[in-house]
């Protein structure tokens, strides 16, 4: 027997996912920039879905694990050589966040659109 967390019923009836149950407060939809990546602002945190070449990868950075976020010019390297690039961030402008917790403590990746992202996480983490 498969073990189902709390959300989901066993008998399969009235299954509700997490994107019923929290919308999220902006959203980056994917693009050829972002190789299929989704990006998510919630109330509490920043979801990065990636998708790598075998296998899908959310990153979730609470609000209190954000250290900063900012805009940068390609390429990474010209800023740090420490940072997990998510996607084309490279050849694009992109987003750069820093955190407190993590294997990699900074992460580049690009959104639909780099400014708009950064201003609405500010705005609602209030950064």
């Amino acid at each position: 027997m498969i073990c189902l967390p709390a959300l989901f019923k066993a008998n399969g009836r009235n299954v509700k996912r997490m994107k019923d149950i929290e919308t999220p407060l902006y959203e980056s939809k994917s693009t050829p920039k972002s190789i299929g990546n989704e990006y998510y602002i919630f109330n509490d945190r920043i979801e990065l879905r990636c998708r790598f070449p075998f296998f899908y990868k959310t990153f979730v950075i609470k609000k209190d694990d954000l250290v900063s976020i900012d805009i940068f010019k390609p390429p990474v390297m010209r800023t740090t050589l420490l940072a997990q690039k998510l996607d084309h961030a490279d050849l694009n402008e992109h987003v750069g966040i820093r955190r407190k917790n993590g294997f990699f403590k900074q992460l580049r990746f690009t959104p639909e659109n780099p400014r708009e992202f950064v201003v609405k996480t500010k705005e609602l983490f209030r950064l």
